[in-house]
Order: C-alpha cells, then sequence, then structure tokens
C-alpha cells in the first residue's frame, strides 16, 4: 500500500489537487496527539479552500470534541444538535477563514445514532451535486459506523501512519469498504529525528483567526439539502484561556472560578416589551425561570429577547431546551444556547408589576432569590436596561448570577 506523505508546510500546495473530485473526505486521527491532530485537520480545510469552490468541516470526534478550540471558537450548537434536536445548520455552522465550520455540539449518550444517521447520505449528495467539499474529522471506529462511504480518507499522524498499530488496522477496516486513501498528514517528509531534544522541541501551531460569520444553507440539488452561503451576524466569543502555573511543584490545578448560572436558552425576541413578558411568563411556569432582555438594534430600535433558564452548564441548557420542545411551550427546532452570566438584582424587593409598567422589564425571582431583570452575555450589553432603572428611580447592582459583583 503506497502511503503518500502530506506534511503541514505543503498542505496549501498538496491538498487542492487531491480533493478537486471529491464530495465527501474522512479526516481520520491515527495518533495519541489529538491537540496536533485537530491542528492538522483545520490546516487541511483552510487549504482545500480554492476560488468559490465551499468547504465545510463537521467535528465528529463527539465524545471529546476539541475542534473547535483549534478553529478558535467557543462551544456552541453543532451536529448533535442538528441531528438530534433539530436545530438548524445554518445556526451551527460557522464561516472562519473561507471554511464553514461545524462543532460537535451538546453531549449525547448515542453517538452511534449520529453517525449511522441517514441524513449523511443526503447531505454526500447534496455536496457532489454542488461541486462542493465536506469534510468530516472523526475516528477510525466512528468512520467504520458512517451510513455514508467517503471519496476518500486522509489519515493524521505526526510520524506518518504505522498499518500494524491498532489504530491502524480499523483505518485499514474501513478501507475495506471501497474508500482511497488519499495520503497522510504529517508534521515532516521523512519521520523526525529519535533524539530527546529534538522530541523535546514543541511543535508550533497556527493561530487560527475566529473572523466569524453566520452562514445560510442554500437549496441543494441532492435530496433536498444544500450548501452554505454567507450572511452576517455577530461573532462567536471566543474560549476562556486556562491559568497558567507558574511554580515547578505547584498544587494540582484548579479550573478558573465561572458562574454556576451562566446558560439560558434564547426562544424569541419581540418589537414591544408586553409580548415578550407574555411569552416569559408562560415559558416560566415549564422551567426554572425566564428572563427579558432588552437589546438595542441601531441607534433608536430596541428588541426584547425572551430567554428561559437559568441553567448551570450548556448540556443542562440543552435539555432543558429539549424538554420545552416535548411539552409544547415552543417549536420544536427553536432555540439558541446562550451563554449570559449577568443580571441586575434590585437592592430592595420591588412589586414587578410597577416595574413592568414603567418600562423595565423584570421577572419575578424564586423563593429566597432577588428579584433579577435581564440576562447579559457582558455588562455593555446591560445599558438599555441600566438606563431604564436609573429613570425608574431603582436602585440596582448588575451581578453573575452566583451573585458577586463583575
Amino acid at each position: 500500500m503506497t502511503l503518500r506523505p502530506l506534511p503541514r508546510s505543503r498542505l496549501a500546495n498538496l491538498i487542492p489537487a487531491l480533493v478537486e473530485s471529491q464530495a465527501l473526505i474522512a479526516l481520520v486521527p491515527a495518533t495519541g496527539d489529538l491537540k496536533w491532530a485537530a491542528h492538522a485537520a483545520w490546516d487541511v480545510a483552510r487549504a482545500a479552500v480554492v476560488g468559490d469552490r465551499r468547504v465545510s468541516l463537521v467535528d465528529l470526534w463527539i465524545e471529546e470534541p476539541r475542534l473547535h478550540e483549534a478553529v478558535g471558537l467557543a462551544p456552541s450548537d453543532g451536529i448533535v444538535d442538528a441531528f438530534e434536536y433539530g436545530v438548524s445548520l445554518t445556526k451551527a455552522a460557522h464561516q472562519v477563514d473561507g471554511v464553514f465550520f461545524i462543532a460537535a455540539g451538546s453531549y449525547t449518550a448515542t453517538p452511534g445514532e449520529v453517525f449511522g444517521h441517514e441524513r449523511w447520505k443526503k447531505l454526500h449528495g447534496g455536496f457532489r451535486a454542488e461541486g462542493a467539499l465536506l469534510l468530516l474529522y472523526l475516528s477510525a471506529g466512528a468512520l467504520a459506523r458512517l451510513s455514508t462511504i467517503p471519496d476518500g480518507l486522509i489519515v493524521l499522524s505526526p510520524d506518518g501512519f504505522e498499518p500494524e498499530s491498532s489504530i491502524g488496522q480499523g483505518i485499514l477496516a474501513a478501507l475495506e469498504r471501497g474508500m482511497p486513501l488519499l495520503g497522510v498528514v504529517r508534521e515532516h517528509w521523512t519521520p523526525a529525528p529519535a533524539h530527546p531534544e529534538a522530541a523535546a522541541q514543541p511543535r508550533r501551531r497556527r493561530a487560527a483567526r475566529p473572523a466569524v460569520v453566520a452562514v445560510t444553507l442554500a437549496a441543494g440539488a441532492a435530496g433536498g439539502w444544500g450548501l452554505l452561503r454567507r450572511e452576517a451576524e455577530p461573532p462567536a466569543p471566543p474560549p476562556v484561556p486556562a491559568r497558567a502555573s507558574s511554580a515547578v511543584l505547584a498544587p494540582p490545578h484548579r479550573p478558573p472560578h465561572t458562574d454556576t448560572l451562566a446558560w439560558t436558552v434564547q426562544i424569541a425576541a419581540f418589537g414591544t416589551l408586553p409580548k415578550a413578558l407574555g411569552l416569559a411568563d408562560r415559558v416560566a411556569a415549564f422551567e426554572p425561570g425566564a428572563f427579558v432582555t432588552p437589546v438595542p438594534l441601531g441607534r433608536r430600535s430596541v428588541w426584547y429577547r425572551v430567554l428561559a433558564g437559568p441553567y448551570p452548564t450548556r448540556d443542562s441548557a440543552a435539555a432543558g431546551r429539549a424538554a420545552l420542545w416535548r411539552r409544547g411551550a415552543i417549536p420544536k427546532g427553536q432555540g439558541d444556547l446562550l451563554r449570559a452570566p449577568y443580571s441586575f438584582a434590585l437592592a430592595r424587593a420591588a412589586d414587578v408589576d410597577s416595574l413592568r409598567r414603567l418600562g423595565v422589564p423584570a421577572v419575578r425571582g424564586r423563593a429566597g432569590r432577588p428579584t433579577l431583570v435581564g440576562a447579559f452575555e457582558s455588562p455593555e450589553q446591560a445599558a438599555v436596561a441600566r438606563a431604564r432603572l436609573k429613570r425608574a428611580g431603582v436602585r440596582a447592582t448588575l451581578v453573575t448570577r452566583v451573585e458577586t459583583t463583575p
């Protein structure tokens, strides 16, 4: 078996000609260094973008997703949410460096159902009909369970592919289904020297540029599935960097402090406050609560977001959204997961109805908790609510929902 080496430094020259006739290609790591593999997969995707050809990269490493980190994005709705919860691929896709990236998304207890979903065959046909390219980043085991057969396979391994290894045997088993092995992405043309000094040298990574815009799906010619076209959307927040330890004999690493009730489900937005408050009250009957957040659009226009929650984690927010779907509180497929950890806590108890008549979007807090106003992604987003509270003569403090002043 001929194994064509694809050095990372030459991908921009090698990849375009290698993938020009394929519609779906699997990118399979054959290394324990999954951080390296994720960055290599991202390099392949960017190298494949030539001219007007549309290229999409999907993270199917569902059990431990990290490809979004290589792309430079925070966790977001992804392929699991699209296949299991009906979230639109439009909302799940982000365009970065010319590539339409779709993250793994929410946790699922049945990843095999995602790999074996019949929807892959329709997507495969749609990308082929449009002359576009779909790249799937997944393990050899997941590749064996994929419902469609890729047009080609690219192995990711810094020191080359070893067919005799356990991962190699899994890849060979997948190749027996009829897909060609296009090449092996590696760090160099030849294996790195086996010197301890050389092995200790860290590899340099190209920093991903998170120039993110939203995309929509154009109607596809095959099976009703389509490709991605551009449309403006606010950028996704960057991932929070971990704290670095400076001591040689440091105590065990502790994760940085995070808000315990940071996540919400944005389910609607209205041009008038009464409509938003009406929906929030109805949603609060099903879930822990709801928020109404005034968000400025332009100089004079204000829209009111209705957010369900709050929830301690993204997965719990996804579960809450699914519960709202099951109970018929909101239509299935509606609702975006949003990290909005800030709210205004009122200095003293206040009558919610009186606040609402003054234009303040107050909601009733749970027993023993202060009355909260709004749920904001950042302190800056709270400017409209702050101004209304001030006009109403209501003292309030912007807090995270562990009630610490930011």
